[in-house]
Parts: C-alpha cells; structure tokens; sequence
C-alpha cells in the first residue's frame, strides 16, 4: 500500500497508512490556519498517528499555536536566508513514546557522530579507481532496471514503488535525481535526491545500498558527489534525515560536515519497525 501525494489548500502532502502519517513537505503561504485545519481533518479521517510538517519561519507561530512542537531546525533552508522547521502534532500519544532503550540508542548515535565531525573543507576522501559513480537518466536511463533491482531486494516496505522502473522514470520527469556507485559495471550504491530550485535546496531522500558491501561506508562518495554537484548548480543548503539508531549515515553526514538539526521521533516505518529519525544540513553558502 502506497503513499498518496496531492496539493491540499496549496501544500504538497504525502499520506498513507504505511507510516500511518501525514507530511506536509512544501508549503509556503499566508493562510496557514486553513492549511492545518486541512491536513488534521486528513489525518482524523484516515486515523493516523502522526503529522510531521516541513515549513519556513513565516508559518511557525500558527504551527505551534495548534499544538505542534519543533523536531528538528535547518537554518536557510530556504534560499540560504529563511530558516525552516520540522514541526510534529501527535494525534495518538502512544506514538510519541520511545522506550528508555531506544532513547539511549539514539543519543549513543547522535553522540558518537557528532565526535566524528569535520568541516566540509577537511571532508574530502580520494575514491577508490575501482570504482565509478553515475547519474542514472537521460544516456544512463538503462541502469534503471538495476536501480530498481536494487531497491526491490535492499526494501521490505517502502511508501512508493521503486522497485518499479517506470515508476523510477516518473520520479526523473518530476525532477527527482538519481547517483549510482558502480564497480566493475555493477550497482553496489544508490542515491536517490529531490532538488528544490525555487528554495535552492537539495534533499537526499534515501540511499540504497547491495546487501553484500554494507558496512563499508561506500555511501561517504556518492555523499562527496552530491556535495560537489549542488555546490556547480548554486544551491544553497542540503539536507537529509537518517535512521537515528544508525551509526553508518549519522557518521557519515557529519564527516562531511552535516550539522544536527533534531530527531522527528517514531518518523518512518523501515521494515517492520517505526524508526526515529535524525535531521542533517550543510549550508553551501
């Protein structure tokens, strides 16, 4: 069962019962009342758990004045000037609630990745000659058949088909991009990213990586690439969210000179099981 994607009163709103949540990912507008009124009908209909919102500072006030609480912050998100929050209503409290275990996990990640930053200058790491990344799309649309190979066996449940390839193709026509670490011909890692030129931001939305090269920090090159790339086409900010019990991501996002933004707790179901998530940005200013 997949996720839903429509404009309610001029925001983009991903739903389903999956994540059994509602996320509001672009909105930017004066009538912010309307819209949260909107999207709590939404998920009251379709009992859901959780509401995550994505909105810059103009819209933060009415957000907390209904009950939402900040999760996470990313200065200049939008355009590098406007700051931009994550903001959380939880319509069932119990989704609130992490066990003191898991609460633990988390601040051991958060921790250990935060010892283990640099700036974005001392990032840099020479690639391997065995290795090659490509952009998947337009002369490199036929290794979209492996992307989606890839995604098929690396997911057990996801919100969207991409495991499909001509669904891959109409993310591409949406403008979503997609980087792939090939060795000897062979995908081992993929990136999947969702550029915003009008908030000149960049978003990594997931990376995928070949069950038999996991654990080897490969996805710390196709990171470098991205860096590289955003910075040639004048964006302003990168951003991404990682599993927040991860060592592997959380690690790698602050070696590359991420900083923390928050943690959208009980965010996303990965696999069986409804993961926290840690917020990461660099600014490219």
């Amino acid at each position: 069962m997949f996720d839903t994607i429509e404009r309610i009163e001029g925001g983009l709103v991903h739903h389903g019962n999956g994540n059994k949540r509602v996320y509001l990912q672009e909105a930017n507008h004066g009538n912010w009342n309307l819209l949260i009124s909107s999207i709590r009908n939404l998920a009251q209909q379709q009992k859901y758990d959780k509401i995550v919102s994505r909105v810059p500072e103009g819209g933060i006030a009415s957000f907390q004045s209904e009950g939402y609480q900040v999760e996470a912050k990313i200065p200049g998100l939008y355009n590098g000037v406007t700051t931009g929050y994550f903001v959380a209503d939880f319509l069932n409290k119990e989704r609130s609630n992490c066990a003191e275990q898991k609460l633990k996990m988390i601040q051991s990640v958060k921790t250990i990745a935060l010892a283990a930053a640099n700036s974005s200058r001392d990032s840099y790491m020479a690639m391997p000659h065995t290795l090659e990344i490509h952009k998947l799309g337009g002369e490199e649309l036929n290794k979209l058949t492996a992307l989606a190979q890839l995604n098929e066996r690396a997911f057990r449940s996801y919100p969207f088909p991409i495991h499909d390839r001509s669904f891959l193709i109409e993310l591409l026509q949406q403008g979503y991009e997609f980087y792939g670490l090939f060795e000897e011909g062979q995908l081992i890692v993929a990136s999947i990213l969702r550029p915003n030129e009008a908030e000149s931001n960049m978003e990594v939305v997931d990376f995928i990586t070949n069950s038999n090269y996991r654990g080897q920090n490969l996805s710390y090159y196709l990171v470098q690439e991205i860096k590289k790339k955003s910075a040639e086409r004048g964006l302003k900010t990168i951003y991404t969210s990682v599993r927040a019990t991860s060592y592997g991501l959380n690690i790698t996002f602050s070696k590359h000179g991420f900083s923390y933004g928050g943690t959208l707790l009980n965010n996303t179901l990965i696999g069986d099981t409804m993961e926290s998530m840690n917020v990461w940005y660099l600014s490219l200013n």
